[in-house]
């Protein structure tokens, strides 16, 4: 009885940590969500460096901090690293596509301004981008 109680008590140990792991990779690096954003057209781009927490340069890049809206204009705050210099990052006035998960940004993608659904695009010209 004791030992079949026991193998009882490690199989659910073994599958609720199995689900729970399951959760948390679907809402950290599943895309389940897309928001629109733009970048700032007063931003200025020149070479920079990316920091860690310390604020110890790590590689050449830009942190973007922006506010994206979803299909139905839902807001929602991103940031999101570019790697490379002045000539690799986004350009003042770009629309951008961000593939997200329930957490993080997963990518970001430059697209045209008629790819932004109107609820978005009405918020970002209207509230604008700037966290």
């Amino acid at each position: 009885m004791k030992k079949t109680l026991g193998i009882l008590i490690a199989i659910s140990i073994i599958v609720g940590g199995a689900l729970w792991a399951k959760g948390y990779y679907n809402n950290r690096y599943v895309a389940s969500e897309t928001y629109y954003t733009q970048v700032p057209t007063d931003e200025v781009n020149k070479d920079s460096w990316l920091v860690d927490d310390q604020g110890k340069k790590q590689v050449k890049g830009k942190m973007y901090k922006l506010v994206g809206y979803d299909k139905e204009g839902n807001k929602r705050d991103f940031s999101f690293a570019k790697q490379g210099t002045a000539k690799d990052y986004y350009a003042p006035g770009a629309y951008i596509k961000i593939s997200a998960s329930k957490t993080i940004s997963l990518g970001e993608t430059t697209i045209n301004k008629e790819d932004v659904p109107a609820k978005a695009l009405e918020k970002i010209e209207k509230e604008g981008t700037r966290k």
